[in-house]
């Protein structure tokens, strides 16, 4: 009868985490969608995602998770934007395991205009193909800085 209760507790437990989980994931892809449409919902909703990631506290455990508070704050997207947090986030993303995550840190270092940092990031990003479309943009921009000098 305990190992019934206690995978019963197990089972919720591990239930109510992934509810959450995609909750938040929900919350930051719309956020995402609202952006140029309605930004002030899609800012509610990047705040409902930050604070119930605050609520898990999962972010030494998911690079989902530490992409999404990269993205936020790289943006300031429901956050103040913080540069250096948006880097921390980022680079516990891409030790995780997230591959997106290069190509949004060499944007981040490109907006910090340290080029050698981004294209070491891009180069990174451009190894991995389900990542190329995310750098489209940074591609022509490191390619304009380059032909400037």
């Amino acid at each position: 009868m305990k190992k019934l209760i206690i995978l019963i507790i197990l089972f919720s437990t591990s239930f109510a985490f992934n509810l959450t989980f995609m909750k938040i994931f929900n919350d930051f892809s719309e956020g995402e969608n609202l952006l140029k449409t309605n930004p002030s919902l899609a800012n509610e909703k990047f705040q409902e995602a930050y604070k119930l990631i605050q609520k898990l506290k999962i972010k030494n455990y998911s690079s989902q998770i530490n992409y999404m508070l990269g993205q936020m704050y790289f943006h300031g997207w429901g956050v103040t934007q913080n540069y250096n947090l948006a880097k921390k986030y980022l680079l516990k993303a891409i030790k995780l395991g997230n591959k997106r995550a290069n190509c949004s840190l060499a944007k981040l270092y490109l907006k910090l205009n340290k080029i050698d940092l981004a294209q070491k990031y891009l180069k990174i990003a451009l190894s991995n193909k389900t990542t190329v479309n995310d750098c489209k943009n940074l591609i022509i921009q490191l390619k304009n800085i380059k032909e400037q000098q």
